[in-house]
This record gives structure tokens, C-alpha cells and sequence, in this order.
């Protein structure tokens, strides 16, 4: 009865998360693990933009303009509340760590808040940005205003987003950074955010493309042999992608990996396996644990390197 969420879902969550904290971690020794954790961060745009799908669904969908427009108010709050205590409190606690760290006085304290005073705000990203204080953080903002970009073009567009807009968007964008460095990789400038509207309009769209075969051709896979067969093939994407993570190099094949997230996201959401009562607990936890994790991280990395240089 626990089970609304998709847990394996949540464990792949889990699990690319550790892939960034990998990546951010082993940057600061010798060993050469996770070099492409940063792929990481990608799973979870599209995972986000395929969530903005539901909420489409859920307070869009089938309503007239005026109503759609005002559910894009709603979606703004409901994400601030979920993202923002969390990021908050990691910034505090970094100035604290750093304070520590680096024998700060008074005017040293306030003159580090002043040039990161836009990351308080989620602003880190535009031309308010100075120094930053947590590098990983950026992921916030960009799923934030990213989320808020598509919920508010649904609103204008409906369907017209899901199946053409989105998907025309991620391509154009992806496109572009293919021809223009062969990565995908930025997070410095504007570029996090455009970077982040690609994967989560690429979300979007599978949503749309899963929620268009429901009930239709795809009913074989109301068949569970036939769903446990697809399920398996999304797990070989997905620990295939984990594996490549500590191996890879940033190069053109992010974007082979994109489309297999896309690809493996689209069969585990279509089959939805069930996973076994005595691991739902387990699952559960760590998903709810994941976003925690991946934003407390750097903190918790500069303390740990910060005392092991001190001594």
C-alpha cells in the first residue's frame, strides 16, 4: 500500500546523486573517479521536466487560459518551499565552514556575503552573480526558473508545448552546444540555466509521448512478463550510464547519454515495477534523502578537506 511513488525511480535518484558528490569529492584528491558524475545532474533535469508534465496534468490540463495561467503562481510557491529551506541553510552553513576555515573577521564576513549576495536570491546565474558560494547550488535556480519557464508555457500553449515546443527547444539547445564546445557541461553564466531548460523540456516531452500511449498501442505492456522485460532494459540504461560516469570524459557522447536517459526514463515510467514490500521502506528513504544530500554536499567536502589541510 506505500507505493504511489515510483521507487526505483527514486533509487536511481539516489544513485546519480552519488555520481555528482563522486565527481565533487574525488576533484579535490588524486584518485580519478566520477570524472563524468557530472552527467548526474542531467538525469535529474529530465526527471524534473517529465514532473512538470504531471503538474500539467494535474492543474492544467483541460482548463481554460486564465486558470492555467494562475496554476503557474502555485507551481513557483510549492517549488520555493520544497527547494529553498534546504539551499538556505546550505549557504549559512558554508559561511560558518568558511568562517572557521579561514579566521574571518567581522568585515572579511560581510564583504564574502555582499559578492554572493544573488545566490541568496537563486540569482547566481545572471549578471547580479559575483563569487559563488556553493558551485554545486546552481542546480537550483536552473530547476526553479527552468520548472517555472515550461509550467508557464504550458499555460500558454497547452499540448502544443508538450509534443512540439519542448522537445523543439531541448534539440535546438542541445544542438547548439554540440557544434559549439562537444559537451554538455556549463554551468557558468546563463549557460546553467539554458543548459537546464534542455533537459527539463526533454522531460516534458516524454511525459507527453508516455501519457499519449496510455491505454493505446503500448497495452502489451500490461503484461507483466513483457513489463519486467522492459523494466530490465531501463536498468541496464541507467547502471550502464552510472558505470560510464566513473570512466567517461567530457566529449560528444553526454549526448548519447542524454537520449538514453530519455529513452530509459520513458520504459521504467511506462512499466512502473513493483519492487518488493521489504524494500519500499528502503527505497523511500532514499529518495527522500537525495536532495538533502546533493545539497548539503559541498559544504560537508570543504569542511572535511578544509580541517584534513589544517592538520
Amino acid at each position: 500500500m506505500m507505493q504511489k511513488r515510483n521507487l526505483i525511480l527514486e533509487f536511481w535518484r539516489f544513485l546519480f546523486c552519488m555520481a555528482v558528490l563522486g565527481l565533487h569529492f574525488f576533484a579535490k584528491t588524486d584518485l580519478n573517479y566520477f570524472h563524468a558524475g557530472y552527467l548526474g545532474v542531467e538525469f535529474f533535469f529530465i526527471v524534473a521536466g517529465y514532473f512538470v508534465g504531471t503538474y500539467y496534468s494535474k492543474y492544467q490540463k483541460g482548463k481554460d487560459i486564465k486558470a492555467r495561467l494562475k496554476s503557474v503562481g502555485h507551481y513557483a510557491v510549492s517549488r520555493l518551499k520544497r527547494l529553498y529551506p534546504f539551499y538556505l541553510l546550505a549557504l549559512l552553513i558554508i559561511l560558518v565552514v568558511r568562517t572557521i576555515l579561514n579566521h574571518y573577521t567581522i568585515r572579511d564576513f560581510i564583504t564574502v556575503v555582499k559578492s554572493c549576495l544573488a545566490e541568496f536570491f537563486l540569482l547566481q546565474w545572471t549578471p547580479l552573480g559575483n563569487e559563488v558560494l556553493i558551485s554545486a547550488g546552481w542546480f537550483v535556480p536552473v530547476v526553479f526558473f527552468g520548472g517555472i519557464f515550461f509550467v508557464l508555457l504550458l499555460a500558454i500553449t497547452d499540448k502544443f508545448c508538450g509534443f512540439l515546443l519542448a522537445p523543439f527547444i531541448s534539440f535546438f539547445i542541445y544542438r547548439y552546444y554540440f557544434l559549439l564546445i562537444g559537451k554538455i557541461d556549463v554551468i557558468f553564466s546563463y549557460h546553467s540555466v539554458v543548459r537546464g531548460i534542455a533537459g527539463i523540456g526533454l522531460g516534458v516531452f516524454v511525459y507527453f509521448l508516455c501519457n499519449e500511449m496510455k491505454g493505446s498501442s503500448l497495452k502489451i505492456l500490461e503484461k507483466k512478463r513483457v513489463r519486467l522485460f522492459f523494466g530490465c532494459i531501463s536498468l541496464f540504461i541507467f547502471l550502464g550510464i552510472f558505470i560510464y560516469t566513473n570512466y567517461g570524459r567530457r566529449s560528444k557522447i553526454d549526448f548519447l547519454v542524454i537520449g538514453l536517459y530519455a529513452l530509459g526514463l520513458a520504459l521504467l515510467m511506462k512499466t512502473n515495477i513493483r519492487v518488493p514490500q521489504k524494500l519500499e521502506r528502503v527505497l523511500l528513504f532514499l529518495g527522500k534523502i537525495t536532495y538533502p544530500v546533493y545539497i548539503f554536499q559541498m559544504p560537508i567536502i570543504e569542511l572535511i578537506f578544509g580541517v584534513l589541510q589544517k592538520h
